[in-house]
């Protein structure tokens, strides 16, 4: 099997949760851990999009940079880090939770000039993401490249219940 084979084994491994295969070609070719598919994309963040979160926890126990940004080469999603495809995938708690504790960053940008933060409240009504994201270091205060807060994302997405999560931290944040 080629370099290419390989890489195409490990990324449907990814997205379809196969931890066997997974096992087999991590243990074969542990170098694949951070390697880019040809979209630019990495087995990480395609775990955590599709909300697979054993193929995630195998993944960061086999030393996968969490914080590392992708180089997408796709049109309609941006460079990120697996906290950002995990927002704006299946928003896993449990892969979320997995990807905080083994030290994502909610302060990274990822190329549309978006926080985690700022992609939760444009993806989601959860609050448990929203709170989850706070209580690991996301500033409820911070503003993306274009100037907004999370708070003004949530509001214009209509993420009524977001927005009075980010609400009540802005105010805690200011005292």
């Amino acid at each position: 099997m080629n370099h290419a084979e390989q890489i195409n084994q490990l990324f449907q491994a990814a997205q379809s949760g196969d931890l066997a295969n997974l096992h087999l070609l991590l243990a074969s070719h542990p170098e694949l851990t951070n390697t880019e598919n040809q979209d630019g994309l990495t087995p990480l963040g395609y775990a955590s999009h599709y909300g697979q979160v054993e193929v995630v926890r195998l993944l960061l126990e086999h030393g996968a940079d969490v914080n590392a940004l992708s180089h997408s080469k796709i049109s309609f999603i941006p460079s990120n880090t697996a906290l950002h495809a995990a927002l704006a995938g299946e928003r896993s708690p449990e892969v979320i939770q997995l990807l905080v504790e083994y030290g994502a960053s909610t302060s990274i940008l990822d190329s549309d000039g978006q926080y985690a933060l700022h992609s939760a409240a444009f993806h989601t009504d959860q609050i448990e993401l929203i709170e989850m994201l706070l209580q690991h270091g996301a500033d409820p205060n911070a503003l993306n490249s274009a100037g907004q807060t999370a708070l003004e994302i949530s509001l214009e997405r209509g993420n009524t219940s977001t927005a009075s999560c980010l609400r009540a931290a802005v105010t805690a944040h200011q005292q």
